[in-house]
């Protein structure tokens, strides 16, 4: 089953420097340049999810499994290869859920929301 991990582009606008690469951009270059061909994992790209306070967010959803927005990420490649290790592991799972006891350092406090699987 393939996981998509949904990422705003566009997080961590500064208005003193609107021309600036945002660090929404660099995270989400830091987890396509982490990812392995063999993840079962699509990344997409969002122009934004209106989490602004917790920039450098994403969605990570799948077919019959909870969703969860995570966001307050910085664009460093230890965040990217959290999130990544967090979604191998939520991939794995036949819920979504995984277990705290897997979960990477660096993804602990960066839940915003659990989204429960959406009936038919």
């Amino acid at each position: 089953m393939t996981v998509t991990l949904t990422l705003c582009e566009t997080c961590g606008y500064d208005a003193a420097e609107p021309e600036a690469e945002r660090p929404g951009e660099r995270f989400v270059r830091e987890v396509q340049r982490q990812l392995c061909a063999s993840d079962a994992l699509s990344v997409q790209r969002t122009r934004c999810l209106m989490v602004c306070q917790r920039h450098c967010a994403g969605v990570l959803r799948a077919p019959g499994k909870i969703t969860y927005v995570l966001g307050g990420f910085s664009p460093e490649p230890e965040a990217a290869a959290a999130l990544l290790d967090y979604a191998r592991e939520y991939q794995r799972s036949e819920t979504g859920q995984v277990p705290f006891r897997s979960w990477p350092a660096g993804i602990k406090g960066k839940f915003i929301a659990r989204i429960p699987v959406l009936e038919n």
